[in-house]
């Protein structure tokens, strides 16, 4: 008695400490724990900040820049041929500090181009990072309807196992008392020995599965809820295309890319125009010698004025070189343009190939399930062999396994429309969590004149719960 007890006891701790996931766990939750959590997509986040900095370094070419420089040491000097009229020796102790202050007034145009420069990359670079959060989102929901899918056929395999099993000793019982024959018997041995294989190689495939979601989401699957997403999606393949076409993360980025390079053209063109600076610079020297102890304090504010007329030609090649890259990113743009345009295409076909599949797959799977009662009751007469039953049993099987795919592959085609013409975010979406403003750092970065210390931008936001 005591011993019941203590297993009850025990059995009623593990209930209380049962993982969250216990219960299905939802696309949505799962897109929203790799949104929080996935390395990969932080990465991007902090790529992002590091462009964010090359507008406040552009910006700083408004201001001026200070130095403070300092100097101290002892000055020896010898002379001969004074020898005759004085000492041909001399010797000082001298020391110096001053203050020196440039404004640019003019750069030939150059801290606009690359202000410019640097804000089309900023742009680019938030378009690169709704990229890399759609592949993420697209990733994840992948994984989650491979394991779906997988754990469906797994199912179906072991419910095919369990009636093969049944059916070989059926068969063996039969041979036995002459009713069926060896051959019967080896039939059932081979198509359970199949089936066996395909019971591991699926078990296989869905261990794979669970191991890419953790990777991406950050915890074990669990138990997975069939998504029933209403994804609102274009009317058409044209309106599709023309969408991935315009909108596609991808397009956006190169768009900006482009635009980026001809700020670079002009960028560099500046180096030809002359640059005019206002220096100041304050300094206080003493220089003390046996002869002649003194001090000198000087200041000045001066124009500096520097025209270029000739550096060895290295500005016209950079320039040639920005044109170039120019051409190379307008050529990337229409290739990122035709790959948004192939993916919107076969997305928008697959989807309706998978949705007349999964109409088809449904009927041949209830005209399996028929036709296997058929041909058992047939067999029971000795209208059928054992073989026939097999076979009808193996039908039933594969159509259930290829209206799991279908399914599988529908859900996935509509993900991969969203993907294409950009919708497939966590704003788009929906999703209960906070979304990470990248605004917030860029406008640190531009308005911040002094400090290196670096703030904590990581992704924190919450997953917000249903009150939110």
């Amino acid at each position: 008695m005591k011993t019941l007890t203590v297993f009850l006891t025990m059995m009623l701790m593990l209930a209380d400490c049962s993982p969250a996931w216990a219960e299905e766990r939802t696309l949505e939750e799962a897109w929203a724990l790799a949104y929080q959590h996935n390395p990969s997509l932080e990465a991007e986040r902090a790529r992002l900040r590091v462009l964010d900095e090359q507008v406040s370094q552009a910006l700083s070419n408004w201001r001026p820049s200070v130095d403070a420089n300092a100097a101290g040491g002892r000055i020896d000097q010898r002379s001969p041929q004074n020898q005759p009229v004085s000492a041909g020796s001399f010797r000082s102790l001298t020391h110096s500090y001053g203050v020196q202050a440039t404004q640019p007034l003019f750069r030939g145009f150059r801290t606009l181009s690359e202000t410019k420069a640097a804000k089309k990359q900023v742009k680019a670079g938030r378009a690169k990072l709704q990229s890399a959060e759609q592949q993420l989102l697209l990733d994840v929901a992948t994984t989650f309807l491979d394991i779906i899918r997988d754990e469906t056929i797994l199912a179906s395999e072991t419910e095919n196992e369990k009636v093969l099993k049944d059916k070989l000793k059926e068969t063996t019982v039969r041979a036995r008392v002459g009713d069926l024959t060896q051959t019967d018997v080896r039939q059932a041995e081979s198509r359970l020995a199949r089936a066996q294989v395909d019971h591991m190689q699926t078990e296989n495939t869905l261990t794979t599965d669970r191991t890419a979601y953790v990777r991406l989401v950050g915890e074990m699957p669990g138990a997975l809820q069939k998504p029933a997403l209403d994804l609102n999606l274009p009317q058409s393949v044209e309106e599709t295309v023309e969408l991935a076409e315009t909108q596609n993360p991808e397009v956006v980025a190169g768009q900006y890319a482009v635009e980026s390079a001809g700020a670079e053209i002009d960028l560099n063109k500046g180096s030809l125009l002359p640059e005019l600076n206002v220096v100041g610079s304050s300094s206080h020297n003493w220089n003390e010698d046996s002869t002649l102890p003194g001090r000198l304090v000087s200041s000045q504010v001066m124009l500096q004025l520097t025209v270029p007329l000739y550096r060895s030609g290295t500005d016209y090649s950079k320039i040639r070189a920005a044109q170039e890259t120019s051409v190379q990113r307008s050529m990337e743009l229409e290739e990122t343009r035709h790959r948004a345009h192939e993916s919107a295409n076969n997305s928008w076909k697959a989807m309706q190939i998978t949705t007349a599949a999964i109409e088809a797959d449904k009927t041949e799977v209830k005209a399996a399930e028929d036709a296997l009662k058929g041909v058992k009751v047939g067999e029971k007469v000795g209208t059928r062999t054992t073989l026939d039953v097999l076979n009808a049993q193996q039908e039933l099987l594969d159509a259930k396994i290829n209206l799991a795919r279908s399914e599988h592959d529908k859900i996935l085609a509509m993900m991969q429309i969203k993907d294409a013409v950009g919708d497939l975010t966590a704003d788009s979406l929906e999703l209960p969590v906070e979304t990470y403003d990248p605004k917030q750092h860029y406008d640190d970065a531009r308005s911040t004149w002094v400090g290196w210390e670096r703030k904590d931008y990581t992704y924190s936001g919450q997953i917000k719960s249903d009150s939110q």
